[in-house]
């Protein structure tokens, strides 16, 4: 039954306005699997101290910190011009944490991340849960495609689009506020298709599953996000070096082919007039050194809109980098935390890459989506949460428990 209402959690982790629901179901798994291992509470612990651990010593050091952050200045209009460059004249000396945002954050996807682990750790029930994610990449595509052909922009709005490299950009209303977030989404979902595709490829099943596994790519070309493209390409490098150097050498010359075609066809996909701008990734990278420098310690808070109220006007919503925003929120020792955890899962899935294509997939979407977050901070909320519970249900248990199986 929890691994039912798991599948069902995936599924409506990227549909818009099912937040309540999502809590609900992930909550009810959780009690289930934990309702399952009464007998064995010990071990339970052990495992969830194993696939929690570098999480929970990141959250630990929030709470150690949250006394030192303070409430920003109240301002009716975050992009007035007058609005006073001396915060720290008008700081409120109070306190602030906001717990909905950890809870959304980063609670809520450590019980994803141990729900996966525990539920998912069979591989006919990964087969399962992916056929379900099968379903749900069958859905955006028919949505995305129908949109697409209708010419509408990619904020979901009709009529089309003035500006070249937008039009025909792929939209999806009711899954995804922008093409921004859908890119997240079409992303999120390839460790699933990946391990369809790798796991069992003869038969005209992996035929099917491979053909699933391209539209799925085509799908996120579409989509027309450079930082998306970047992360797939890294993903698949990794997976490619694992198949042998012919294969690899045939992956290296495909993408040189495939990106000169597609530079030909459409260019302006590549060459948007905003590169040149201020509001560039560059220069809001350079613009956020020096608020870097004003709490380095213990940053302003956790959550970007934490980011958003003290630094609106000057980096441009937010950091537009899941690393610097981490910084600007907790400071230098949270960003080494926070790297430091992602290095841990990243050495587990390194060390039983050997037994099978889950860790090595576990290993290749981890890095993949740390690459595509150096162009965009979108680690949060419902999309951390399904990169949390992939991740755990990719995550191999520790080597004493494998050698005992």
């Amino acid at each position: 039954m929890a691994r039912v209402l798991l599948m069902g959690y995936a599924v409506a982790l990227p549909v818009r306005g099912t937040a309540a629901l999502q809590a609900a179901l992930l909550l009810i798994a959780f009690m289930l699997l934990v309702w399952e291992r009464r007998n064995a509470l010990a071990d339970a612990w052990e495992e969830a101290r194993w696939a929690l651990g570098p999480l929970l010593v990141f959250s630990i050091w929030m709470v150690l910190i949250c006394g030192f952050w303070r409430e920003p200045p109240f301002c009716l209009d975050w992009f007035a011009p007058a609005r006073p460059a001396n915060l720290a004249a008008m700081d409120i000396q109070q306190p602030w944490f906001s717990l909905d945002q950890w809870r959304r954050d980063i609670g809520q996807p450590m019980i994803a991340l141990l729900c996966g682990f525990w539920a998912f750790r069979e591989t006919r029930w990964k087969r399962w849960l992916f056929a379900v994610l099968i379903i749900l990449l069958a859905a955006l595509a028919v949505k995305c495609l129908c949109q697409f052909f209708l010419g509408e922009r990619d904020d979901g709005r009709g009529g089309g689009s003035t500006v070249a490299w937008l039009r025909g950009t792929l939209a999806v209303r009711g899954f995804s506020r922008d093409n921004i977030f859908l890119s997240y989404v079409l992303f999120l979902l390839t460790p699933a298709m990946l391990w369809l595709a790798l796991e069992r490829r003869t038969g005209w099943r992996g035929w099917a599953r491979a053909g699933f596994l391209l539209g799925l790519f085509g799908l996120i070309f579409l989509n027309k996000r450079r930082g998306t493209w970047t992360a797939l390409y890294a993903e698949l490098f990794l997976i490619t070096l694992w198949m042998g150097r012919r294969v690899w050498l045939a992956y290296l010359l495909g993408t040189v082919l495939v990106a000169m075609a597609a530079y030909q066809v459409r260019p302006e996909w590549f060459n948007r007039e905003y590169d040149t701008e201020k509001k560039g990734r560059l220069e809001i990278l350079r613009d956020a050194i020096p608020l870097l420098q004003q709490h380095p310690y213990v940053g302003v808070g956790f959550g970007k809109d934490t980011v958003v109220k003290n630094y609106w006007h000057k980096i441009y919503q937010h950091a537009h980098n899941t690393f610097v925003n981490i910084t600007l929120e907790t400071g230098w020792a949270g960003l080494a935390l926070w790297l430091s955890a992602l290095a841990v899962y990243a050495k587990r899935f390194w060390k039983a890459r050997a037994e099978g294509w889950g860790a090595r997939i576990g290993l290749a979407f981890l890095i993949g989506f740390c690459v595509r977050n150096l162009t965009d901070d979108i680690w949060l909320s419902s999309n951390a949460e399904l990169f949390w519970f992939l991740i755990g249900v990719f995550l191999p248990q520790r080597s004493e428990r494998r050698d005992e199986d």
